[in-house]
């Protein structure tokens, strides 16, 4: 029974709004915090004062209301339970300090609960009409009652405690909401940079946050890998889409990882080809070299794979090296993309690649600068014709 009650309270029905999920918890303790410190207040008041039954009930009547915005916001419907909770609040506020006086620091309240309203997720007519109402409210309480003698006289103790309780019970019937929707923004705002920069370069999604315009820039030297997996066809007509899928999605997720490591760019996945580029936004002289080590990698890493005969996963590697242009296109499905006839070339060098080798342009071999094992091979590609590469 207790573990079903304390789902109800503490776990937002399906009713209850998406975009109010972030602060649910802290609106449900608020409630709890709330009513816990109507018991304590009421215990000082009967006490403390001694004709206290009118004050009492005034904060009974007052209660009754918030309670069942309680049990509206408990139950999902978060937008009446709040209103209801907050008009209750400012008539429980203006009773008090008829009854007893302002000295009690009642009058916090009408400030705090428009602050609140402004803060949940409710149309903004309806929370700006509100929360002028509030200050409105405020002002013409101060204006003509605030100097009125109470109707009710209590001992400086009880002021003082009282004047404390609501200076606290403010601050956290406010503070705890507000700071969810703080925390959770920043969390939607560290989640969206991720996404962004998992799509793009850093430099660029920099860029696209703070410029409308047309994102296009000259790359004068960069390499460029492509990476195929052999026979992916007729594996994937033999496997379930399933393990197609997962397989994929571990062995390319091993690949992002690298791409780290070695501070190069992904730029996308086209079916079973994996495709980077090194040197695209920073002046990295080693991009070839740091490509081809990348490659090998890649191709151990595929190797720990099995295909549906039970062998090794291998792949195809083409790099080419030379200028680009790279750029944003689109608008609300924009992409990151690399354009010329370098990245056209690294794509041939792969597709006449050999399985678990790295073929290379004769320009990207001469920038790695290092003694290979090396097997030369003249390829026809079309619109360039016969071109020298290396195949490693």
């Amino acid at each position: 029974m207790i573990e079903i009650i304390k789902n109800l309270i503490f776990t937002p029905s399906s009713r209850y709004p998406e975009n109010w999920k972030p602060a649910y918890l802290a609106m449900q303790l608020g409630f709890i915090a709330g009513g816990f410190g109507l018991l304590g207040r009421d215990l000082i008041i009967i006490t403390t004062v001694e004709n206290w039954n009118i004050i009492i009930l005034s904060e009974l009547f007052f209660a009754v209301f918030i309670g069942l915005g309680f049990l509206l916001h408990t139950l999902g419907f978060a937008q009446l339970g709040i209103i209801l909770s907050c008009i209750a609040g400012i008539g429980s506020a203006s009773s008090f300090n008829f009854l007893i006086g302002w000295s009690t620091f009642f009058h916090l309240w009408y400030i705090n609960l428009a602050i609140l309203i402004i803060a949940v997720p409710i149309k903004l007519k309806i929370k700006l009409g509100l929360a002028l109402a509030f200050i409105g409210v405020y002002c013409l309480m101060f204006i003509f009652f605030s100097d009125i003698k109470p109707l009710y006289e209590i001992s400086s103790i009880t002021e003082n405690i009282l004047g404390l309780s609501n200076i606290f019970g403010s601050l956290l019937v406010l503070g705890m909401p507000m700071g969810m929707y703080s925390l959770y923004l920043e969390q939607e705002r560290n989640k969206s940079e991720q996404l962004l920069h998992n799509i793009m370069p850093k430099a660029i999604a920099d860029r696209l946050k703070t410029t409308n315009e047309t994102i296009s820039i000259d790359n004068p030297e960069i390499s460029v890998l492509f990476a195929d997996i052999v026979n992916f066809t007729v594996m994937s007509e033999k496997l379930s889409a399933e393990k197609i899928v997962g397989f994929l999605d571990e062995m390319f997720s091993k690949f992002d990882d690298l791409t780290e490591k070695y501070g190069i760019e992904k730029i996308k996945t086209i079916g079973d080809a994996y495709m980077v580029v090194a040197g695209l936004t920073s002046e990295e002289k080693e991009h070839a070299a740091i490509l081809f080590e990348f490659g090998k990698e890649l191709i151990k890493i595929a190797s720990s794979y099995s295909d549906h005969k039970g062998e090794p996963i291998t792949l195809r590697v083409g790099i080419n090296s030379g200028p680009a242009v790279s750029g944003v296109i689109g608008k609300s499905k924009f992409s990151f993309d690399i354009w010329g006839d370098t990245i056209n070339t690294a794509a041939r060098l792969e597709s006449y690649g050999s399985p678990g080798r790295i073929h290379m342009s004769n320009k990207t071999f001469k920038l790695i600068n290092k003694q290979l094992r090396h097997e030369k091979r003249n390829i026809e590609i079309k619109g360039k014709g016969l071109i020298e590469s290396i195949l490693i």
